[in-house]
């Protein structure tokens, strides 16, 4: 056998090792992501939301009743049941905030596409200077400026993201313009309409769709600030935020370790839930 054969058989080796490796992973991410979908849903399924406050149940230990498998915090809420309606209040929040964000930029960067060069400089200017502000800073002066409440946070999440989703379908839409094919398609007389709707729109799309899935991990961090600053506008009816969870359980850890283990190991699986995968 030469020098060359054994090379390419140890470079085949290193492709299926490596890709065997690769799938081994998706798998197991698979795995804890349905598993964590799975808890949620038997969360809400068995227990009511943790609204009322048991004081004569408070501090139960884990594992010791079918009631509170995973024992009670200081006010004698299930914790099992806070983690998943904690989870559950978050997604509320975070996905259409996400989407409304999304829209919002789109329709920014296509009326700036029609309306021309002047109105694109300016709002160009705006989102420099929000993208040069601290997008969590801009959240909590409008919230705390505006008062607490869904749509406040709403506009809090959508007046700190929307430049950064704007400069992102900007950048493609300038690449596309600059294409040879676009550059041809105005040269034979292609309408502005034409190269918008063939063009831009289609290919705008894509970025779009990976622009939403991969800014909700970002809206549920800045939720779960909210919540730890005690600003949680479903805590009425859907019990505590994950972040609120932590912010209330921290100075009795020692007695009740689940009450903030799983508010944490909640906020951490969700950013993983929609996290993008790279394996």
């Amino acid at each position: 056998m030469t020098c060359s054969e054994m090379n390419l058989n140890r470079c085949k080796r290193s492709v299926i090792t490596k890709n065997s490796g690769g799938l081994l992973l998706r798998k197991f991410s698979l795995f804890v992501k349905i598993l964590f979908i799975t808890s949620v849903l038997l969360g809400i399924l068995v227990f009511k939301p943790p609204t009322e406050i048991k004081l004569e149940e408070s501090h139960l230990p884990a594992f010791t009743s079918f009631s509170h498998p995973l024992g009670s915090d200081r006010l004698g809420r299930d914790i099992y049941a806070m983690y998943s309606y904690g989870v559950v209040s978050t997604f509320i929040f975070s996905i259409p905030a996400r989407f409304v964000t999304i829209v919002f930029s789109t329709l920014l960067v296509f009326f700036s596409y029609w309306m021309g060069r002047q109105v694109l400089y300016f709002i160009e200017i705006l989102s420099s200077v929000f993208i040069s502000i601290p997008s969590l800073l801009i959240a909590l002066v409008s919230v705390y400026t505006l008062g607490f409440g869904f749509f406040t946070q709403l506009y809090a999440i959508v007046l700190s993201d929307w430049a950064m989703v704007y400069e992102s379908v900007q950048g493609k839409i300038r690449e596309i313009r600059n294409r040879g094919n676009v550059i041809a398609s105005i040269c034979f007389g292609g309408s502005r309409f034409h190269v918008f709707k063939e063009h831009i729109l289609t290919e705008a799309l894509s970025i779009i769709y990976i622009l939403f899935l991969t800014g909700i991990p970002s809206v549920v961090m800045t939720v779960s600030i909210f919540n730890y600053l005690g600003i949680d506008f479903g805590a009425e009816f859907l019990g505590p935020g994950l972040g609120e969870q932590i912010s209330f359980s921290k100075d009795y850890f020692e007695k009740s370790p689940l009450s903030l283990i799983t508010p944490t190991l909640g906020i951490f699986l969700s950013v993983f839930l929609f996290g993008k995968s790279k394996i």
